[in-house]
């Protein structure tokens, strides 16, 4: 079984980390939880995101906000742009997150989409259970033929 297709809206990310930017997801995501009330404008009290692009280095751990402002001090912004996404539900541990990621990419492969220059993020809510069994949380890839 394959990925849903969606048509998705920008969405405006503020958080630590940074895509182009050197970043570990597990130092990233301490920062992000420590200083997560100041960034303005949260969309959601309850869903975060981690965002990548398949040709650049970096992570960015953060929220989805309403409008932009300057970041906080030591905090990135990133626009993922609307457009079509492939996504799936990752179940299981996050360790095995790469499992959910590369069905994706072999997906995207298989039906001749770019499988380099794209953005990935997930969103995390409260499904999310870390390395639990009955952990979820959801991956998106960006789509281009």
């Amino acid at each position: 079984m394959g990925p849903t297709i969606y048509e998705l809206q920008e969405k405006k990310v503020v958080g630590i980390g940074g895509i182009g930017k050197p970043a570990n997801p597990t130092d990233v995501w301490p920062a992000l939880f420590a200083r997560i009330q100041e960034i303005p404008g949260q969309v959601s009290k309850t869903e975060t995101l981690g965002v990548i692009k398949r040709n650049e280095h970096g992570y960015l751990a953060g929220v989805q906000v309403d409008e932009w402002s300057e970041p906080p001090e030591g905090m990135y912004s990133y626009e993922i742009p609307a457009g079509r996404f492939a996504g799936m539900t990752h179940k299981g541990p996050v360790s095995r997150i790469n499992e959910t990621f590369e069905m994706i990419v072999n997906w995207l492969s298989a039906n001749h989409h770019e499988t380099w220059d794209i953005i990935c993020f997930e969103v995390y809510d409260d499904r999310y259970k870390g390395e639990a069994e009955e952990s979820e949380f959801d991956i998106y890839v960006q789509l281009k033929s």
